[in-house]
């Protein structure tokens, strides 16, 4: 069987990073509370080219439209389209309870191509 050679991979993480564009914020559920892409001022890709852990970061304040008060973030997940779909990363932290319109909170999810073991 042979293996993806480090051009393969830098491919894979290009096309990722082109298609993949939309990212998630869930509750403790897991239920959706708001997706934006990368179009979005709050969303960019953040890693070091040519890194093989690519990096979407989002950040969002309490007083943002879409976000009701209280409200409490634990997950983030990626898709590649804005509504429906099934993600293709989920990535889990620390439950974060935003409470009033001057809380901001940053989520860095990270993809690892290829995953490190």
């Amino acid at each position: 069987m042979a293996e993806i050679n480090a051009s393969g991979y830098q491919s894979i993480r290009d096309f990722i990073q082109s298609k993949w564009k939309f990212i998630e914020l869930r509750d403790i559920t897991g239920q959706a509370i708001l997706r934006l892409d990368t179009s979005d001022s709050r969303v960019s890709w953040t890693h070091t080219a040519g890194s093989q852990t690519l990096e979407l970061t989002i950040v969002v304040k309490g007083a943002d439209a879409g976000i009701t008060l209280p409200q409490t973030f634990a997950s983030s997940a990626i898709y590649d389209v804005a509504s429906g779909g099934s993600p293709y990363s989920v990535e889990s932290f620390t439950p974060f309870t935003m409470e009033g319109a001057g809380d901001e909170l940053t989520v860095k999810h990270q993809i690892q191509v290829p995953k490190v073991t």
